[in-house]
């Protein structure tokens, strides 16, 4: 009985918090407001409101909705709560969070973002705890006293941008002191075209982030109609913001650039005192912190307490006392929480000038940003809010953390960033590639830029494809562009395939090897569901890679088909599927060893891909003044929940490669709605 009141009573106060919130600093003159949620035939919210704060308010509410669980877990995660809900299972992440100090930092938030955009978060966690009250019950018990707060919000926003450099310090941490820790690659792809390489007369922009279909990666879509706000797209689980997207003014996308955004340090310790270390001249102490965290047992709760160091450089990771060594963890964007601004000024970017003046704030740390407007702009930025460095030392190796000349210098300086603004081969693409590898004529020299901020120098596989698509572009339609979107050619297959045909001239053919060499001859080097030939090569692959050998590989790959599949003329689309709620689809495309455009993998388990990984929101948008269009697909729906027909419902479409139109215009919502929510609440 205790217990329950106490839920009544925080529910009570924290409704009571959101009606001050409303009265006190955005709705007046007291009344009431209307929000409307209409939910088109994929689920996809198109919120409409007077204001952009209500707006945000239906955002939450719809999100929740659809995935409340997950926002949750979310915000849990980058507050470092996770073990005070769930148990000691995720202590681990719990002390990571702690360790770099993403709760602390984000309840710092009023010294960086403004008044409107803390008024807009504010709306939005109203929203999502306005489901919360309305749907208690349905929440599991551990759960049912949780309400969101703006800290929340912001933490999780700024945990998504440090979750990128602490990629990168894994990484450099797997290789100098031999941490064992799995690390996710984000490949994507981006493209570009001027409206006089189109047939339609208009600028096209392509995205296609090729992520996790799971945990903190997913995407979300939704159309968000305010007073500053019109715009469409797709964000991660609980950000209030559209993170790639586009208005009827300009459009947006992301791919990860190669930016070394970690450093580990070396720190000398003092023989007699290790817990000083050198820099320069001078001995400091380490300064030390107890990381505490209430972990859930079945007994009620106890706290894990863990003691800390820090030196100027972050967090030390590692002690070897009998080298006299530690190893500390410096990250870029420490404390900067300026995410979330930059996304809402982005999302209300209403040409080239404004956008930039978006970017300049530099609260998104990394990617190759690339834009596209109505007026025919295109623009590329290799994006990066990072710190000058010494070439001296390699990227990805550690940096003596006593001397003066490996120390981090000032913030690298905005006007020095790559960038490309219409280009006259009327095409930027950069799917993962170096600044100069984007397009014919990009005017960047390499030796202009330090190798601590490209790293990647080159291209691969899908840069080459889509420019050698994009450089003979002429009179380029939406099917094309489509088409573009979903292609599975692989350009390996392209290298790897007369090799193989080589190989096999000499030799007295017969049976299933013969077939499987017809049927590469015969291939057109693409990854479709219906190809058997790729299953060949796919195979082949795997064993080349080993071996490197052309047709020993063969003969083995050939072999390990028959006594696997028990013929040789195996569909990809029954090596390669997605699957969820039991339903099993086929599916084209290539895969991490053997990228295409389109792209899908995941584990192996009886000898079958099911995809969990790859292109995660395809998106494109044809602009025209006054007339804008686009395309977008998710892998599986806009739904987590399964009792929903929006569970899955996409995953037909991508099974199929066929993107879905957009719904972007109020008449077009109208035809196409499939239900209509209007929330009311007073200030």
């Amino acid at each position: 009985m205790k217990k329950k009141l106490a839920i009544v009573l925080f529910s009570l106060i924290a409704l009571a918090l959101c009606a001050i919130y409303f009265t006190q600093q955005y709705f007046l003159p007291r009344k009431e407001h209307k929000v409307t949620i209409i939910r088109d035939i994929y689920g996809i919210p198109h919120i409409y409101g007077e204001t952009d704060a209500d707006v945000m308010f239906g955002f939450g509410y719809a999100q929740a909705e659809d995935h409340l669980l997950d926002m949750i877990f979310n915000y849990l995660t980058a507050t470092g709560r996770l073990s005070e809900f769930y148990g000691k299972k995720y202590l681990k992440s719990d002390f990571i969070v702690h360790l770099f100090g993403v709760p602390e930092a984000a309840s710092k938030y009023r010294e960086q973002l403004s008044g409107e955009v803390i008024e807009l978060i504010e709306a939005f966690y109203c929203g999502v705890n306005k489901y919360i009250e309305e749907h208690l019950n349905e929440l599991p018990a551990e759960l049912q006293s949780y309400r969101v707060t703006v800290k929340d919000v912001v933490a999780w926003c700024y945990y998504i941008q440090l979750s990128r450099p602490l990629g990168d310090a894994f990484k450099e941490l797997n290789v100098s002191i031999g941490y064992k820790i799995p690390l996710v690659a984000d490949y994507s792809n981006e493209c570009a075209l001027a409206p006089w390489k189109t047939a339609v007369n208009a600028t096209m922009l392509l995205g296609d982030p090729h992520l996790p279909w799971y945990g903190m990666n997913r995407w979300y879509e939704a159309h968000l109609i305010g007073d500053k706000l019109n715009v469409y797209g797709a964000t991660f689980y609980g950000v209030p913001f559209i993170i790639i997207g586009f208005n009827d003014k300009i459009a947006w996308t992301f791919t990860r650039n190669s930016v070394d955004l970690a450093d580990i340090f070396i720190e000398k310790l003092n023989p007699s005192d290790p817990r000083k270390y050198l820099i320069g001249n001078k001995w400091l102490e380490l300064k030390e912190k107890i990381i505490e965290i209430r972990v859930k047992t079945s007994s009620g709760y106890e706290y894990y307490k863990q003691k800390v160091y820090y030196s100027i450089h972050g967090p030390v990771v590692h002690v070897d006392l009998e080298r006299l060594k530690a190893y500390s963890v410096a990250l870029e964007g420490i404390e900067v929480l300026t995410f979330i601004e930059q996304l809402y000024r982005m999302n209300t970017a209403r040409n080239l000038k404004e956008f930039i003046s978006a970017l300049k704030l530099r609260g998104v740390l990394l990617w190759n940003i690339l834009y596209a407007d109505v007026e025919g702009n295109i623009f590329y930025l290799y994006n990066a809010r990072i710190h000058v460095k010494s070439e001296k030392y390699h990227p990805e190796k550690p940096r003596p953390g006593w001397l003066e000349d490996a120390q981090w210098g000032e913030t690298y300086p905005f006007e020095k960033l790559p960038s490309i603004l219409n280009p006259k081969s009327g095409f930027i693409q950069n799917n993962n590639v170096a600044p100069w590898n984007t397009t014919v004529d990009h005017g960047l020299n390499p030796a202009d830029y330090p190798v601590y901020l490209v790293e990647g120098r080159g291209t691969n596989d899908r840069g080459i494809r889509a420019f050698n698509v994009l450089k003979e572009a002429r009179n380029f339609t939406v099917e094309d562009a489509l088409a573009l979107a979903t292609d599975t050619y692989l350009i390996r297959a392209e290298k790897y395939i007369p090799l193989i045909l080589e190989a096999a001239k000499n030799k007295s053919l017969s049976g299933e090897l013969k077939k499987a060499v017809e049927l590469l001859g015969e291939w057109d080097y693409r990854a479709d569901a219906n190809s058997t030939a790729i299953t060949i090569f796919y195979y082949w692959w795997k064993y080349y890679t080993k071996t490197g050998d052309i047709w020993e590989s063969l003969v083995k790959a050939v072999d390990f088909i028959k006594r696997n599949y028990g013929r040789i003329e195996v569909k990809w689309g029954e090596v390669h599927v997605i699957e969820r709620g039991g339903v099993r689809l086929p599916l084209s495309g290539g895969t991490k060893g053997l990228p295409a455009l389109w792209m899908a993998t995941g584990p192996v388990k009886n000898n079958i891909m099911v995809c969990n990984s790859g292109s995660s929101f395809t998106m494109l948008v044809v602009l025209k003044k006054n007339n804008v269009t686009a395309y977008t697909l998710i892998p599986y729906g806009e739904s987590e929940d399964p009792s929903s027909k929006h569970y899955m419902d996409q995953m037909f479409l991508k099974s199929r490669s066929k993107l879905k139109k957009v719904f972007f215009y109020y008449n077009e919502v109208v035809k196409y709605s499939e239900r209509t929510t209007v929330l009311y609440f007073k200030s």
